[in-house]
């Protein structure tokens, strides 16, 4: 009976603590190189957040960032079936404190898409549907194109239209999507999510595949952890995180 209490007791704990390092807020401080970047470009960051969820963004995480990024981009799932759209706009309104939102539908998304895009449109919030954002500053502009997940591949009518070359970033959720494009040469980053770095894991044991940043198929990848938890709101070996992405001119 004591060796089962103390399992139980140390089950308890590690229960706790994997529901606090699901609560926790990271920001990852990281540079993106980039070969054809404009000089406007140079040192400005980018704030990447995916995979919310449940969670409330808290406003200390906001105060780090703000006024260090220009831009928001969310790699999908800010919410799911359960979600209250109050929930949604308050976290949108927060990000939106920092810079212009853009937002790529992830697979959670879409089991309430009529409902979010309204809000999504009401908050002004870019919605990158295979399509293409702009990013303009003294009259230099930077590309960022973002794909539907369920369609998993970038219209190529929209590159064909826009006689488009080369593409700086990419923004998915799935990152498997950079395993279907037929030219992914076209981008020289993509930004992910949805794995969730396997939530919980032990050691290099996990449910799906640790987040980070890889050389995929010749293309800079980051895969996030994300910041939100789905199914148990509990993390172990994949902590939650967001990033402050800052461009750098490749040499």
């Amino acid at each position: 009976m004591k060796w089962f209490k103390m399992l139980f007791y140390l089950l308890s704990l590690w229960a706790l603590l994997m529901f606090i390092e699901g609560k926790r807020t990271r920001i990852r401080n990281e540079n993106l190189y980039l070969t054809h970047l404009p000089k406007s470009f140079w040192d400005r960051s980018i704030f990447f957040i995916s995979d919310i969820h449940f969670r409330c963004i808290p406003n200390r995480l906001i105060k780090k960032v703000k006024n260090k990024a220009e831009l928001v981009i969310i790699g999908g799932d800010i919410m799911e079936e359960d979600v209250p759209l109050e929930r949604v706009q308050k976290n949108i309104r927060k990000l939106s404190e920092i810079g212009q939102v853009l937002f790529v539908w992830g697979n959670n998304d879409a089991e309430t898409k009529e409902r979010l895009q309204v809000l999504l449109e009401k908050e002004k919030v870019i919605t990158l549907e295979n399509s293409i954002y702009s990013w303009q500053i003294n009259n230099e502009v930077l590309k960022i194109a973002g794909l539907v997940d369920k369609e998993q591949r970038l219209n190529e009518a929209v590159l064909a239209d826009k006689k488009e070359k080369g593409i700086p970033i990419l923004a998915v959720h799935d990152p498997a999507v950079l395993n279907q494009l037929s030219n992914p040469s076209v981008f020289e980053a993509v930004l992910s999510g949805h794995t969730h770095g396997g939530q919980i894991r032990l050691g290099h044991i996990g449910p799906r595949e640790k987040g980070g940043w890889k050389t995929r198929r010749g293309v800079q990848l980051l895969i996030s952890n994300g910041f939100g938890t789905t199914s148990l709101p509990l993390r172990w070996g994949a902590p939650a995180e967001s990033h402050l992405i800052t461009l750098k001119a490749k040499a």
